[in-house]
């Protein structure tokens, strides 16, 4: 009987449950809201890997991504943004294998500045490729009709983790997009 107590006095804060009887308003809360989405591509366009400079036109360092996310309105002036991007790598290797498909998970906060522009920080985590990091940004929006907006953003992520043959710190990259 004690564990069952236990348990629920650790889960029901967790599901935003109010623990008193009294109503309480919804701006004492504080939860994240809903802002929006976005979806886009993310290219690439230089990295710098063991002193060696690679842009996106040389084949062993292509890839391309397609991002997508979702994000939450906080209390205060920062932005919660979760965002996935699946990364497509084409290469050749001994196994005939065509190309290689790997995913980043992305969150991270952004800063609106006002007039359009927004600074942010992200997490990276890279699946498949064992690397870990981080990706600050700027991104200008340009409204779209009354609910949508189309960006631009300029990436410049840091990668670590173990060294690989066709693995890049990416150093700059672009990722333009659609904001609902």
């Amino acid at each position: 009987m004690s564990l069952r107590i236990l348990l629920f006095s650790f889960l029901i804060p967790l599901t935003g449950v109010p623990a008193s009887a009294q109503p309480v308003k919804k701006d004492t809360l504080n939860q994240p809201t809903i802002k929006g989405y976005h979806i886009g591509v993310v290219q690439p366009l230089l990295a710098i890997h063991q002193n060696k400079t690679s842009y996106m036109t040389e084949y062993d360092f292509y890839s391309i991504g397609f991002p997508f996310g979702l994000t939450l309105r906080t209390s205060g002036r920062f932005l919660i943004d979760l965002e996935l991007v699946p990364f497509i790598k084409p290469y050749a290797d001994d196994a005939g294998k065509p190309y290689d498909v790997h995913l980043l998970y992305h969150p991270g906060v952004l800063y609106p500045l006002g007039s359009g522009f927004t600074l942010g920080l992200r997490a990276a985590f890279e699946s498949g490729q064992d690397q870990f990091g981080f990706t600050p940004l700027i991104n200008k929006s340009f409204k779209i009709g009354p609910s949508g907006s189309f960006f631009v953003e300029l990436v410049f992520p840091g990668r670590f983790g173990p060294e690989k043959s066709s693995g890049y710190t990416q150093v700059g990259g672009i990722h333009i997009g659609f904001g609902f």
